[in-house]
């Protein structure tokens, strides 16, 4: 397993010079805004604990929502103190390889399927454990190699109710800029957050929605702008194109040297899955090499 890893991580590189939500405690949940298993991509995490794991070892809950449904599928892993897991998001079953150590003890909690998503992580059994992560994102055919850290929700908690809480996220302005499209494909991924608790414990889909709108305007890569509004309507999570954000004719004005849209996210009102802003995940596909880079959109004030 560990040749293949490396030969997975040589290849990119070289082109680019979860069961039901059940437990006592929680310390901390992690998000992982954007992972894929479909045809050819590899999408391997990396799992750390601190000292304070229990006896036994540690209960990690792993929440996957995937595929345009944002359909939720849940099981558990487990890891002791001071442990490193890094494994395959995919099972072998579905193009993955498994664990990058094969002899490591940790037990992960694989995906079984070819699609996309996101994935929440969290420790169930003792309230001082802690977790750490980040997630590698390739396709050694393309050459695409990227990496982001899990964005850790920060809230100790001794009775499960913050598994899945990311209400601290409140990002709703976005400067969403994207190169000429002869040379990248731009798309975004923007995944709905708030507390999805709810959603984890009754083992069913996060109904979080938000709407991103142009505000009415759009600018070429020259700082003309164009006027028309429209709007994108996410719920839980999904992919976001430039041409969501921009009528027929702002398409036409703006053209194919790139442009800048300064974008809004109203979250919807839910008694059920009230959402407090989104993370979204910028997705560069280079023309011709097919090489990609991948990060997370920062939320300024405009």
């Amino acid at each position: 397993m560990k040749k293949t890893f490396q030969k997975t991580l040589i290849a990119a590189a070289a082109g680019v010079a979860l069961m039901s939500a059940v437990g006592t405690a929680s310390a901390n949940s992690l998000l992982f805004p954007y992972f894929t298993t479909e045809s050819g991509n590899v999408s391997i995490l990396t799992l750390a604990t601190n000292n304070g794991a229990t006896a036994g070892g540690e209960t990690l809950h792993y929440v996957y929502n995937y595929g345009s449904g944002c359909t939720h599928y849940d099981g558990n892993g487990r890891m002791t103190n001071n442990d490193l897991m890094q494994h395959t998001i995919a099972s072998a079953a579905a193009g993955g390889f498994g664990k990058v150590v094969a002899a490591d003890t940790s037990t992960p909690f694989y995906f079984p399927l070819k699609d996309y998503g996101f994935l929440t992580v969290t420790t169930k059994t003792g309230a001082a454990a802690k977790i750490s992560g980040d997630m590698v994102v390739s396709n050694p055919t393309v050459g695409i190699v990227t990496s982001y850290p899990g964005i850790d929700n920060g809230i100790v908690n001794t009775t499960a109710a913050n598994e899945g809480n990311f209400n601290n996220i409140t990002d709703t302005l976005f400067n969403l800029s994207f190169y000429p499209t002869s040379l990248v494909t731009t798309s975004w991924y923007g995944v709905v957050v708030g507390d999805m608790n709810a959603a984890i414990v009754g083992n069913r889909n996060w109904a979080g929605a938000s709407t991103l709108s142009n505000n009415g305007l759009v600018y070429d890569n020259d700082e003309a702008q164009f006027s028309g509004v429209k709007t994108k309507a996410i719920t839980c999570a999904g992919t976001i194109l430039p041409s969501d954000l921009m009528t027929t004719a702002q398409q036409a004005a703006v053209g194919t040297n790139g442009g800048l849209i300064h974008a809004t996210a109203a979250n919807t009102a839910s008694l059920t899955d009230p959402s407090t802003g989104i993370v979204m995940t910028k997705i560069q596909v280079i023309t011709p090499t097919k090489a990609g880079l991948l990060h997370r959109e920062q939320a300024p004030a405009f």
